[in-house]
């Protein structure tokens, strides 16, 4: 019966090789990763730092291009004033050129008026006259026998 001792005893230490055995080849693998996981780590850090340096590059840049489109945009301001101020300039032109249009047309349209009574009143005096030419003209003819 010693030597089921002596087994049980073999079985155990035997077991508690193999235990060390995995748990050493896990800590191998687990070694293997966290020096894997730290490399990343290293890797990432350094492409942060890159990239941090290149986004206040273009922080700069952008805070550069905002800078100067204000000042362009102070800038045109006065000249969107100055349009709508020749706007307002030309819309009143065109308004007291409408009024002095419509001013001459109406003083054309008096002159008309008079100018057509004179004419009525010539043609009026020319029918007249010429009836009165005629009526003595017949009467003339008449007398004398003769034309």
């Amino acid at each position: 019966m010693e030597w089921v001792l002596y087994v049980s005893v073999a079985i155990v230490a035997l077991s508690f090789l193999l235990l060390v055995i995995y748990i050493a080849k896990t800590l191998v693998v687990l070694q293997e990763t966290l020096r894997r996981l730290s490399e990343a780590i290293g890797h990432t850090d350094e492409q942060v730092q890159r990239l941090s340096g290149e986004i206040q590059q273009l922080l700069h840049t952008a805070n550069g291009i905002v800078h100067d489109v204000q000042k362009k945009v102070e800038a045109l301001t006065g000249v969107v004033e100055a349009v709508g101020e020749t706007g307002d300039a030309v819309r009143t032109i065109n308004r007291a050129i409408r009024q002095t249009a419509t001013a001459l047309l109406g003083a054309t349209n008096v002159g008309k008026t008079k100018w057509r009574k004179w004419f009525h009143w010539a043609n009026v005096f020319r029918e007249g006259w010429e009836k009165w030419r005629r009526n003595h003209s017949a009467k003339e003819v008449v007398v004398n026998g003769k034309k």
